[in-house]
């Protein structure tokens, strides 16, 4: 599924109960969330949980807070996607968000536009790789702007929803309703924009959008994976203009922030996390915080499932099997790449016969990671070093006899394993 669809109607919902029917109970925020699960994703569930020999015969979509909940207006047909007020995660707010060294500065800008919109950074352009946090800084912008501001038409929508709905209403005939919708709004907040690179039509249209709200001073928040200067296809002119504010970059969370972030995450969920499995998870989950997420969510479904606390040995052994059904993810070229970034070498480098020990040391670190993090054989390993695979063992042999002792190494080999999406267990560990 798309991460839009994911972050719509998925994330919002939370796990209750199994009961002894073997029926797993979900609880929905809204009924239209509770509709949408039942008709689109109710077998769905049931057959992931098929695949992952899980002991769940049925599911039910229960409302959280049946008294208190209140089922939202049907958005208008002729917009059909896109956030208003009435969508934004109830969960993605300030608060929730654990702010730390790696992400302090792009937290206070979103607060600063937040609670000034259209004056303090505009526009506001935030960036990172996935997992870090930036859709929920942009929820959390529309909640503390419905909160402090006379604002009544906040808008957050995907890059991939505008160019979706552009291209619905280009076929309706009815782009003035388009128009209209985006160049009305008192703040845009727009996610995911490196989708539009190389989509000269829909960077067009969003180009002129741009400009209409920031000639009248409206706020304008948006989120990418890079900053606008390495996006493909990205035209010069809404490089530039993205560039016009402020850019905030959010770093990778160090052990401190990741601690910090699991604790508010079990919490949240009422999950107990002894402080040793919260120092494992840390330590072993790469920095992507949505992968973090996903493993607490895990540990949480497999505590319950065998009706026990989380143990050490229980998160060991959930860490162990995400790594084994994602090996694929860490390709050799790609492991390759990272290493010779670390070092500030080229990839042809490490593949030279170049014997100096600036080059040696990262090709053995190459080496070893190949054969950690993948499934291939010495021979394959060996083949794209241009090496014989007894280089290749005398590697490995190295660095794990150096990684005993040598703390630098550990940082070096963690900080690229942590390079890529999914949780890995290091040798050293």
């Amino acid at each position: 599924m798309s991460s839009e669809s994911f972050c719509n109607w998925l994330e919002p919902v939370n796990f209750s109960h199994i009961d002894e029917r073997k029926k797993i109970h979900l609880l929905a925020p809204n009924i239209n969330v509770q509709k949408w699960l039942q008709t689109k994703y109710k077998s769905k569930i049931i057959s992931a949980a098929q695949v992952l020999d899980l002991d769940i015969d049925s599911v039910a979509i229960d409302l959280e807070d049946p008294q208190g909940t209140l089922p939202l207006e049907p958005r208008p047909t002729n917009h059909p996607l896109g956030t208003s007020q009435q969508h934004f995660n109830k969960k993605y707010t300030f608060d929730s968000f654990v702010a730390g060294s790696c992400n302090e500065f792009a937290y206070a800008a979103c607060l600063a536009v937040s609670n000034d919109p259209g004056t303090a950074y505009n526009p506001l352009y935030l960036y990172s790789p996935v997992g870090m946090g930036k859709t929920h800084l942009l929820h959390a912008i529309g909640h503390r702007m419905m909160q402090t501001s006379t604002m009544t038409n906040i808008v957050y929508i995907s890059a991939e929803e505008f160019m979706n709905e552009m291209i619905i209403s280009i076929k309706n005939r009815n782009m003035r309703d388009f128009q209209e919708r985006f160049r009305n709004a008192d703040a845009l907040l727009v996610d995911d924009i490196q989708v539009l690179g190389n989509k000269e039509r829909t960077q067009e249209e969003f180009f002129h959008t741009f400009n209409a709200l920031h000639t009248h001073g409206k706020q304008i928040v948006i989120s990418g994976d890079t900053d606008p200067n390495h996006i493909p296809g990205l035209v010069n002119r809404l490089t530039s203009r993205f560039s016009w504010g402020m850019l905030a970059n959010i770093q990778e969370p160090d052990l401190e922030t990741k601690m910090a972030i699991l604790d508010r995450k079990s919490k949240e969920s009422n999950i107990a996390l002894s402080v040793e499995v919260c120092t494992f998870l840390a330590t072993t989950v790469n920095s992507n915080i949505r992968a973090m997420e996903g493993v607490l969510n895990r540990l949480n479904a497999h505590a319950s499932f065998c009706k026990s606390t989380i143990s050490l040995n229980m998160a060991r052994k959930v860490i162990q099997s995400l790594g084994e059904e994602s090996s694929a993810r860490a390709s050799l070229q790609n492991i390759q790449l990272a290493v010779a970034q670390e070092f500030d070498l080229q990839v042809k480098d490490l593949i030279s016969r170049n014997h100096a020990q600036s080059i040696v040391y990262p090709r053995q670190i190459a080496m070893y990671l190949c054969k950690r993090l993948t499934r291939f054989s010495l021979t394959d390993i060996a083949s794209i070093f241009l090496k014989h695979h007894t280089t290749v063992l005398h590697s490995i042999n190295k660095i794990e006899q150096r990684l005993e002792q040598d703390d630098n190494l550990q940082k070096i080999i963690y900080k690229v394993v942590n390079k890529f999406e999914t949780p890995r267990i290091s040798k050293y560990l």
